[in-house]
């Protein structure tokens, strides 16, 4: 079985290096072709620019996603801290909060 398997992939190689070997030519005329294309520019309008407002209003600083965040980062650190008794688990709500605003200020408007 096994010289078998390994016969069928020899053929499979000479067939797939035949099969190159008659359409190399083709292929490579068709990618000097192609790349002698001069790139073409496209020019067109922002259709999003009317949302950008929206955007800054949901996803902002002073956002309700933002709030939101905040939110589920206190009853996270609650729970975690009700599970461990760890006092650095709960600590973790000033590591997010100012993770948060560092990100959201850096995030472009």
């Amino acid at each position: 079985m096994k010289g078998k398997a390994l016969l069928f992939m020899k053929d499979c190689r000479k067939a797939g290096a035949v099969a190159w070997e008659k359409v190399k030519e083709k292929a490579l005329m068709l990618t000097v072709a192609m790349l002698s294309v001069p790139a073409l520019s496209a020019h067109a309008e922002d259709l999003f620019s009317g949302g950008k407002t929206t955007i800054n209003d949901t996803f902002g600083g002073s956002s309700t996603i933002v709030w939101v965040l905040y939110l589920l980062e206190i009853l996270m650190a609650v729970f975690t801290y009700v599970k461990t008794k760890n006092l650095i688990m709960f600590g973790g709500i000033a590591a997010v909060m100012v993770f948060i605003n560092i990100a959201f200020s850096i995030i472009p408007s």
